[in-house]
């Protein structure tokens, strides 16, 4: 029996209503007009909370074991199929090595509630133990992001889903949810919001990340339309942030990663959207110039034409027998009617064309609804390999594209004939038109300084049992990083800004925002989680930056 006094900071926190028993304006459609319900602000009166936590660890010899006490058949061990299945769904098989001690499923905020606060009194007890890992959807694929070796990992899989409101205008999804699983719901009514561009992607890593949507010069960027997030704070209590309650947190959560607590449910806008054009189309690599040409005029087109999507991937794997390859992704999301080869896109589409793989076509243009286009996507990739992300950000310069691919195409070659290789180098445009939908209402800061960029997603992977290659991509795509940067420097184009939703584990994306960008993260951070739980506890995820003083 460990005999142990409640800290302060948690005897001072305030209780929060479940979100159940809350106003009607912070479930479904938020009213950012209607008066919030109860603010997040410590206080000194003394209440029994999470009094089945501290029980659970005061009378238990383990993290496990006293959430075990807390939850019961909630937890789950490695001896139990549930536990199989949770560790093995994960996307890059990086995750599926990791061995947590136990994981917890909760069916609910509540059971989210219950096991952080545990946790968060199980560290008190146990110095530097109950570590755990917050897992959603499926998004970053580096080792530990959201799973964690010997600790204990928080699986959102069941976390329901609540589904449109009744006026339609904003959606409530679960962290755990995909994007497909989304926009399905949402082509039924012709509507759609920010999300990802690749069926199976997850929800909650893409919005916490501030992703990129086929949206994104209309409206921003993904976590710019979100209403309300509803977070299990360090302590347990369930809150929500929005535009008029917890504001501060709300800022941060969008684009603030898994710094501040665990998100059970977001809340999103909606818009009218219905079928649009777009698909791929394959082009040899000799077209590679005149593509980062026309890349470069679209991006410095001004005023640029909102409805564009476009992404310029540059393709090497075994399937291409070592060879490049180029694949153009084209929409127009404009809808009723939709726009079929819009004039925008004719540099594109007037290059040379081939079929990548014999007898196939070498495009796949048509009109189709959203859905559809994200799994078209999904199929162009191959899951269940060690997949490595990274990405860089330049001033637009169709120069500096042809330098990169240079650079690149000499810093894998030695990789191309392992087993599964897989390599995508993708050129995505950063006009100023998505910084200028944003506002200030959310945590990027200001990421457009030198005008219009482009950042770059790279994507690379082998067969799982290549695990002794890790470290080797890791240290040569950091030194290729580091080459690029010092060219574009000398070009003039340089750029800090590094979007989270793509960035690799040595990467800090945070890091790369402005001063005061990261002064005011840190600001909410010690005013929600005062004991830093979601610092020190949490290792995985992409940490707020240690600020000089």
């Amino acid at each position: 029996m460990v005999n142990f006094h409640l800290p302060q900071w948690l005897l001072g926190m305030p209780r929060v209503a479940p979100v159940a028993d809350q106003p009607a304006a912070v479930q479904g459609h938020v009213s950012l007009h209607e008066t919030p319900a109860q603010h997040y602000a410590p206080t000194t009166k003394h209440h029994a909370a999470h009094s089945s936590a501290w029980k659970a660890v005061s009378s238990s010899g383990s993290c496990c074991g006293a959430l075990q006490k807390t939850m019961g058949d909630k937890v789950v061990f490695p001896n139990a199929k549930a536990f199989s299945q949770s560790v093995g769904s994960y996307w890059s098989l990086k995750n599926t090595e990791i061995h947590p001690s136990c994981i917890v499923l909760p069916g609910s905020a509540k059971e989210v509630s219950e096991a952080v606060s545990t946790l968060s009194l199980g560290a008190t007890v146990w110095k530097d133990r109950c570590q755990f890992a917050i897992r959603g959807g499926g998004h970053t694929p580096w080792a530990g992001a959201a799973n964690i070796e010997q600790g204990i990992v928080i699986d959102t899989t069941n976390l329901p889903v609540r589904g449109l409101s009744k006026d339609k205008k904003t959606i409530t999804i679960s962290p755990s949810q995909t994007w497909d699983e989304v926009y399905a719901a949402l082509d039924a009514h012709d509507l759609s919001t920010l999300g990802g561009r690749v069926g199976g992607v997850g929800v909650g890593g893409l919005v916490t990340g501030c992703g990129i949507s086929y949206y994104s010069p209309r409206y921003g960027f993904t976590c710019d339309v979100v209403e309300n997030f509803e977070v299990v704070l360090a302590t347990g209590d369930i809150v929500n942030a929005n535009a008029t309650h917890n504001a501060d947190l709300f800022k941060a959560l969008r684009g603030g990663g898994n710094n501040f607590g665990v998100v059970t449910a977001i809340t999103m806008q909606t818009f009218p959207q219905g079928k649009f054009w777009g698909g791929q189309t394959f082009h040899p690599i000799t077209t590679r110039q005149k593509q980062f040409k026309a890349l470069e005029r679209l991006i410095g087109t001004h005023p640029y034409d909102p409805y564009v999507h476009f992404i310029n991937t540059l393709v090497i794997n075994n399937m291409t027998y070592g060879n490049w390859i180029i694949g153009d992704s084209l929409q127009y999301t404009k809808s009723d009617p939709p726009v079929p080869n819009p004039e925008v896109f004719k540099p594109f589409l007037d290059l040379p064309r081939f079929a990548p793989f014999p007898g196939g076509p070498d495009n796949s243009l048509r009109v189709d609804n959203l859905t559809d286009f994200t799994m078209e996507y999904a199929s162009l990739f191959t899951y269940k390999k060690r997949w490595q992300f990274a990405s860089i950000a330049f001033g637009n310069s169709a120069e500096m594209m042809e330098d990169f691919f240079q650079l690149a195409n000499a810093t894998v070659w030695p990789f191309v004939n392992l087993p599964g290789f897989q390599l995508s180098i993708s050129f995505q445009p950063l006009p100023t038109i998505m910084t200028e939908r944003r506002g200030a209402v959310d945590s990027l800061g200001p990421i457009q300084t030198g005008g219009d960029m482009f950042f770059i997603h790279w994507g690379m992977a082998v067969d799982g049992e290549y695990a002794s290659y890790d470290s080797v991509f890791q240290q040569a795509v950091s030194e290729l990083f580091e080459r690029a940067s010092a060219r574009a420097k000398e070009l003039g184009v340089q750029r800090d800004f590094v979007p989270m939703t793509y960035a690799d584990g040595w990467q800090d994306p945070i890091g790369t925002r402005s001063k005061g960008t990261k002064e005011e993260l840190w600001r909410t951070s010690k005013k929600y989680d005062p004991l830093q739980v979601f610092q020190k506890q949490v290792p995985g995820g992409f940490k707020l930056p240690k600020m000089e003083k």
